[in-house]
Parts: structure tokens; C-alpha cells; sequence
């Protein structure tokens, strides 16, 4: 397993400035003070426009097992299709990734964050990459920081690992990581072909935009002095076709921004949330719109994701297919996704600056 291939270029590359670790300013109580947390406060509280419920409703759910069996496939399938048109974002239930798979990656991730600060910055972060331990888009001396710590890995395809920022403590880590990275791009398949029959598309014209993928295992400490001032990570829309994530220990914390307030969305245990990503909106022509999100920190608990993006081949191309525009106004250019991506990773995460980029002036 010890393969190694550079990534630079690809779905790694990004430079970002070091900063301190969030979880050892948090577990010290003598430095958890509003002045020594100065640069994480935001100027807006984060607590505007919170709807804490929106006419009752809550982000719909998928069951990957109705969605394969061919008796029940067909009213599963346009659950998905309103999800995908109306939200944005879904959960998605029996989805069949074995319990041990989720309990050694847990175990594991959970482990690896409570080592020493040194322990894990041996699997930090290069100079230009944005894989290994640590923080990521910091681009300024005086920018307003995310309340996380993340560790980031490029999972797929084999081919493009590069094993060095993968940690080897626990001794199985990366082992589990593995596991847990094809069990999810098996859900993410299942989901792609159904999403691509429900638009009328064939499966091998996008067979290529989600054979790449990343996992991004974040932890956001609990903050008692200031989690209504702070984000563990602003709005933003995900640069990715699907986006699924885990919450490992179900604290709540993403919230979704529908008709003009932030809806938050309460883990499902054993669920995963799906997102659509931006490229799914050009592909799409909009029909399907990624979704600002962002997610707010604890004032007592810490809480514990694992994200998996699925991209395009980073030397593609993607735009809006022709089955889906038909005689309609192509609202998005047909661009490279290392375009893209240089673009998106150049400066902080905010807003949606791929649909900005992408996006014909009209």
C-alpha cells in the first residue's frame, strides 16, 4: 500500500499559511479567552437568520436500499429527484457500509485527534499541499480563522495516493481509511447512476466527473466563550459533484441556507448527509443547485466529520450537458476543472465562487 505518486497539481495543491492548532488552544483554559481567540471572531454573529425550524420540515431522506431493489426503485428514485431539485441536500439511509467499517475508521479518527500536537504534525501538511494535518485556504496574516482542525487526504484513485501525510498511529488507520474510501465511493456510485437515469443521461458522458476522491476527517473543539461568535467553517458552496459526510459522534453543526435562513440539519444515526456539488450544478445547467452551507461550533461538546468529495478527472473538462440545456439558455462555459479548482483554491472559501466563475454574465 505504500504506493507514491506526486499529486501536486491535482485535488491536493494549495498553498495555505500555518496557523495554530485550534484543539490545543481550546483544551487550554487559560488561553480560552475572547482576546486570545481574537482572530476567529466574526465581525456578523453567526447566530443571524437561524431557523430552527422551517415550516416543519427537515432535508428529505434516501434509502440506498429501496433505490437498488427494482420493486421499489422507481418511488425511491424521485425521492432523490425532488431532493436533488428542491434541496440540495439529502441523507442517505441503508446504505449498506458495514458497522465495522464505520466503528474502526471512528475509533481511529477519534484516537489520531487525541495525540500530541507533535504526533500529529508528522503527517502535517507541505509547502503548496493541502493534504496531511492542519488548516487549509489561510491566505492572509489578518483573515478571520475557521474554529477546526482537519486532516485531508487525496483516496482516489489508488494511483494518485501519496502515502506520506497518511497517519501510520493507530497502526490500522490507514487500513480503516481505505475501507471507508471504497465503501463510500460504492454509495456514491449507486447515487451518481441514479441521479443520471432520473436526468435522462448517460452514465458513461459523466462516468468521469466523481472518480476522484478526497476525505477530510475535521474536528471542531467546543468553545463555552464564544460559539455564537465563531464557525468551525463559513458559508460556502462544495467544489465537488457529490459530497457525502459522516458526523461521527451526531453533534449538530452543518446548517443548510434555505429561503434566506440557516436550516440545521440533525444527524441520522448511521446516516450519511449527500450534497449536491457545484460541477452537478453546471452539468446540470442549474437544474440541480449546490447549496451554501457552513457549520457552527458547540459551546460544550466538540463534534467530529468526515467528509468525502468526489470530483472530475482533474484534466477534463465539464459543462452543461446538451440533454439536459435542450433549446434552453446555456447559463454556464464549458471550462477545465484544474481551471476551476485554481480558481476556488487561490483565496478563502466563501460564498459560491465556482458558480461565479462559471457562470455567464447575462
Amino acid at each position: 500500500m505504500e504506493s507514491k505518486q506526486s499529486t501536486e497539481g491535482k485535488w491536493s495543491h494549495g498553498e495555505s499559511i500555518p496557523v495554530k492548532n485550534v484543539q490545543a488552544l481550546a483544551e487550554s483554559a487559560a488561553e480560552l479567552t475572547l482576546e486570545a481567540i481574537q482572530r476567529y471572531i466574526r465581525p456578523d454573529s453567526p447566530n443571524d437568520m437561524v431557523a430552527l425550524a422551517l415550516h416543519g420540515e427537515s432535508i428529505p431522506i434516501v434509502d440506498l436500499g429501496r433505490l437498488l431493489d427494482s420493486q421499489t426503485s422507481q418511488q425511491e428514485a424521485a425521492v432523490l429527484k425532488s431532493a436533488c431539485e428542491e434541496w440540495g441536500f439529502f441523507q442517505v439511509k441503508s446504505h449498506g457500509i458495514p458497522d465495522t467499517v464505520l466503528e474502526n475508521l471512528r475509533n481511529n479518527v477519534e484516537y489520531f485527534f487525541r495525540l500530541p500536537l507533535d504526533e500529529k504534525n508528522k503527517f502535517g501538511q507541505l509547502p503548496g499541499d493541502l493534504q496531511g494535518y492542519g488548516h487549509a485556504f489561510v491566505q492572509s496574516e489578518h483573515q478571520t480563522l475557521d474554529w477546526c482542525d482537519r486532516l485531508y487526504l487525496v483516496t482516489q484513485p489508488p494511483h494518485e495516493r501519496d502515502m506520506r501525510p497518511w497517519p501510520t498511529t493507530p497502526v490500522n488507520f490507514r487500513e480503516s481509511i481505505e475501507s471507508y474510501s471504497s465503501e463510500v465511493m460504492r454509495v456514491t456510485r449507486s447515487l451518481v447512476q441514479a441521479i443520471a437515469k432520473n436526468l435522462g443521461v448517460d452514465l458513461d458522458k459523466i462516468r468521469d466527473t466523481y472518480s476522484s476522491q478526497a476525505l477530510r476527517m475535521t474536528y471542531y473543539p467546543a468553545c463555552p466563550v464564544a460559539h455564537d461568535k465563531i464557525l468551525g467553517f463559513p458559508p460556502h458552496s462544495d467544489i465537488s459533484l457529490l459530497t457525502l459526510v459522516w458526523e461521527l459522534n451526531e453533534i449538530e453543526g452543518l446548517q443548510i441556507k434555505r429561503q434566506g435562513a440557516w436550516v440545521p440539519i440533525k444527524p441520522h444515526s448511521k446516516a450519511l448527509v449527500v450534497n449536491v456539488g457545484d460541477f452537478l450544478e453546471i452539468l446540470t445547467n442549474g437544474k440541480y443547485q449546490s447549496i451554501e452551507h457552513r457549520v457552527t461550533v458547540n459551546p460544550h461538546k466538540e463534534r467530529v466529520s468526515i467528509t468525502a468529495f468526489h470530483n472530475p478527472k482533474f484534466d477534463m473538462s465539464v459543462g452543461p450537458l446538451s440533454e439536459i440545456v435542450g433549446g434552453e439558455l446555456t447559463k454556464y462555459k464549458t471550462l477545465r476543472v484544474d481551471e476551476i479548482a485554481k480558481v476556488v483554491f487561490s483565496s478563502k472559501l466563501d460564498g459560491k465562487k465556482t458558480r461565479e466563475y462559471a457562470m455567464f454574465s447575462n
